[in-house]
């Protein structure tokens, strides 16, 4: 059983970036997996969503982090009871910021004083559950394959950031190295997975979109009252055709 716990999207203004990046749950038999926990922008929401699920942090047994850009790794602190998976190049080179930075070595401390568990290979998990090195837009990025039935899934974080990347064999963001990113998405194509849930995007297959999410932007005015703009995506309408 595999569900969204924070929906990823790819949401970038003229300020920066808002950093929505997706956390996925894996209920592999009475085995918990969560991928990637977000930042402190989407705690609250992590925790609600979680609670939906029926779940809270110390019931999570394992966190798998993707990679140790900020978006995907700073509410690691909550799941101090699970093991927490790592590409071991991305311990050592890895940032949270992308490049050289102040506070990444800071934080490697806090996931050195936890159960963790460093992959250098493709590793399995379970039976039905493996972790697949895609390194690339980070140093030591990682990806997760399941197996649920016949059906190939891949929890890709930003190795597949969206379904554009996916489609034209290359992230948006590339802060290690370009080749190793596109070779990144080819293994993922290679396997032909039947789903992919990406960093940054709904879920997608080759053939295009899963699902659609909306999203609202909200900016808070002087007097009491929110703009809220409502971003969707839908499918375009068909083809008119006029007939003389």
């Amino acid at each position: 059983k595999i569900a969204r716990i924070l929906k990823g999207a790819g949401i970038r203004s003229s300020y920066g970036t808002m950093g929505a990046s997706a956390s996925t749950l894996i209920e592999d038999g009475d085995d918990r997996i969560l991928v990637d926990v977000g930042h402190f922008g989407n705690r609250d929401n992590l925790i609600a969503n979680l609670k939906v699920s029926g779940l809270s942090p110390s019931d999570i047994d394992v966190v798998v982090l993707t990679h140790l850009n900020w978006d995907h790794c700073l509410n690691v602190d909550l799941f101090d009871s699970a093991k927490i998976i790592l590409g071991e190049e991305e311990l050592k080179n890895g940032t949270l910021s992308g490049v050289k930075d102040g506070i990444s070595d800071k934080f490697k401390e806090i996931l050195r004083g936890m159960d963790l568990t460093l992959i250098k290979e493709d590793h399995r998990l379970s039976e039905n559950v493996q972790i697949i090195t895609t390194p690339g837009h980070t140093p030591g990025h990682i990806s997760v394959l399941v197996i649920d039935g016949s059906k190939k899934i891949v929890i890709a974080g930003d190795a597949v950031p969206n379904l554009r990347a996916y489609d034209r064999g290359v992230p948006d963001l590339i802060f290690y190295n370009l080749e190793q990113a596109k070779k990144s998405i080819a293994k993922i194509k290679d396997l032909k997975p039947d789903v992919i849930y990406p960093g940054h995007d709904p879920p997608f297959c080759a053939n295009g979109y899963l699902e659609r999410d909306a999203v609202d932007i909200i900016l808070r005015n002087r007097d009491e009252t929110n703009t809220v703009m409502d971003i969707y995506m839908k499918p375009a309408e068909k083809p008119v055709v006029f007939h003389e």
